[in-house]
């Protein structure tokens, strides 16, 4: 190993940053003040409300963003995410990103987020089977079969 001499100059690779629009998800330009595919000002994403904004990062290319986005609506009890989670389940998701959705629902806990929760439990993966069996204490009696 050899010693850096005092004073020396390290070059350190630059690593670039990927942009994905907020509003449409289509990586651009990462210093972009508008979005070259939809054309939205991206100084107008930070006018969203953090929700908003978790709801709109759904549709994100990276899955470990959209995944986030789905436990943190949970957490929040955020109900709006609920159609859009509808949407997603109906879309033919990922079973993981299906499974990350039936624990949001639970976590929720309204009728329209049970009601989804029991049509998942007929899903023909066993990963969201499993998820919705195990969130089951969330739904009311009669309504898990």
């Amino acid at each position: 190993m050899q010693a850096i001499p005092c004073g020396a100059v390290i070059k350190v690779p630059v690593m670039s940053t990927t942009f994905f629009c907020p509003f449409c998800g289509k990586q651009g330009p990462d210093d972009a003040q508008v979005c070259t595919q939809c054309g939205k000002s991206i100084d107008h994403w930070r006018e969203h409300a953090f929700e908003e904004r978790l709801l709109l990062t759904l549709h994100h290319p990276i899955q470990e963003h959209r995944m986030m986005a789905i436990q943190i609506l949970g957490q929040r009890k955020y109900e709006r995410a609920v159609p859009v989670f509808a949407e997603m389940i109906a879309a033919g998701q990922d079973v993981y990103t299906l499974r990350e959705i039936v624990y949001a629902l639970s976590q929720m806990n309204t009728e329209d987020s049970r009601q989804l929760i029991t049509k998942l439990r007929e899903h023909p993966s066993a990963v969201v089977r499993t998820a919705c069996d195990e969130v089951a204490s969330v739904l009311p009696e009669g309504a898990s079969r």
